[in-house]
């Protein structure tokens, strides 16, 4: 026969009722309950990022909008978009370090704030787990990947010659980065235990969301974004890989390496791009 007898609601809450000679029992059995229970459900571990915050990714992409000082907006068609601005037919030709290039400009003084803001927010995530230096490259590789795969797309599907500017192809790597990196630190979390599909899908919705979200309006180049997210699942996973065969570890050395090699490879593609009688600017 059953200890439990009767269970009461009352202002302060539910009430166990027992008889007087199974109030021993009872209360050994709501002991124990609790003791098994403890610590059910297991805490997720949350996730230690690798590097500690860092001002380059803000500064790298306020640099944008001091760049765009330089250029003037896109209506005044300076030597720099005629030079720098990725046009389908020549990423794919003669010129590819449009790809790269075009990432520097932007059609006006929103489109370059919209850009910076957003830049920065996701970059300096991005960096938290791949560092200062490491996560410079690794957008700028994702970015220059979208705008390659977007003048794929055109010229495959023989749209007449397409162009493009600014740094949201990026922006949407970098938030392409943060998903793929993010499956490969659930999967360290869930280590001992089968992670459900949910667990498995949620950073790509979520990425794609935001895609959605940031990206899809009338006046964006959608194609870019999606590329540009799909260019940082790439780049993502690929260091992804490298997280998961590394201690964290700061090593300033390689961050600096890093950053230096992002700068170097950007400054040369503007140097192939500029017209050699053109007084170099840099």
């Amino acid at each position: 026969m059953s200890v439990w007898h009767m269970m009461r609601w009352t202002f302060r809450g539910w009430v166990l009722v027992v008889r007087d000679e199974d109030y021993d029992q009872a209360s050994s059995s709501i002991d124990r309950y609790e003791t098994e229970n403890r610590d059910w459900p297991p805490q997720k571990v949350r996730e230690r990022p690798r590097h500690a915050p860092s001002i380059i990714a803000p500064l790298l992409f306020a640099a944008l909008a001091l760049f765009f000082l330089v250029t003037g907006p896109v209506a005044h068609n300076s030597f720099w978009f005629q030079r720098g601005r990725a046009e389908s037919d020549l990423v794919l030709g003669a010129e590819p370090w449009r790809a790269l290039t075009a990432l520097t400009l932007h059609a006006d003084s929103s489109h370059v704030i919209g850009n910076v803001i957003s830049g920065a927010i996701f970059a300096s995530a991005v960096q938290r787990r791949l560092g200062p230096g490491g996560s410079a490259l690794a957008i700028l590789t994702a970015g220059t990947l979208g705008n390659v795969a977007n003048a794929v797309a055109y010229h495959t599907m023989g749209n007449d010659v397409h162009r493009s500017i600014g740094a949201s192809t990026a922006v949407f790597g970098a938030i392409g980065i943060l998903a793929a990196t993010q499956l490969a630190l659930d999967r360290d979390h869930a280590a001992g235990r089968k992670r459900t599909m949910q667990e498995i899908a949620a950073p790509i919705v979520g990425g794609l969301a935001l895609l959605g979200a940031l990206g899809a309006s009338p006046q964006s180049d959608l194609g870019a974004h999606f590329f540009g997210f799909v260019g940082g699942v790439v780049v993502g996973l690929g260091a992804a890989l490298g997280l998961r065969k590394t201690r964290p570890s700061p090593r300033p050395w390689l961050q600096v390496g890093l950053l230096g090699a992002t700068i170097a490879i950007l400054l040369g593609a503007w140097r192939l791009a500029l017209p050699y009688r053109l007084v170099w600017p840099f």
